[in-house]
């Protein structure tokens, strides 16, 4: 899904997403189940992808641009599909360690490590505020 050489996201054998990408043209793609847009009025807009199926995985992606420039794209990633019902009443931070696990192990077969790259950096968090674990692609 990420090319090591570019930073891409090819979500499918024609589609990319790419740094520098304007808010248009990615939500012009109406990737997975839902798609929301927010702008936080700071130069900043976030577009939010649901349930996106690529190599037989979901994903929930969070596009940042700022100033209509892609930036940021922090992603959930799991083998079954997302209940975009979920309430907090499942949640434990033990399974979202047990996550956290599993995307630095998503980054290391997509990219090899976590780190910087020539056109990036990759990371997998745990965000105390959120109280969930995610993937974050920054690029230059």
């Amino acid at each position: 899904m990420i090319d090591q050489q570019t930073g891409n996201l090819i979500l499918a054998p024609t589609v990319r997403v790419q740094a520098g990408d304007s808010l248009e043209t990615v939500a012009a793609l109406a990737l997975g189940e839902s798609n929301e847009m927010h702008d936080v009025q700071t130069g900043w807009k976030w577009l939010f992808a649901r349930n996106v199926y690529v190599e037989m995985r979901y994903y929930i992606l969070r596009f940042g641009f700022f100033n209509n420039s892609l930036k940021t794209v922090i992603m959930g990633v799991s083998q079954e599909r997302f209940d975009l019902l979920a309430t907090w009443d499942n949640w434990s931070e033990q399974a979202e360690m047990s996550r956290l696990v599993e995307l630095k192990q998503w980054i290391q077969e997509e990219v090899g490590s976590e780190g910087r790259f020539p056109w990036g950096k990759v990371t997998a968090d745990y965000d105390l505020k959120s109280a969930s674990s995610g993937i974050t692609i920054n690029y230059n």
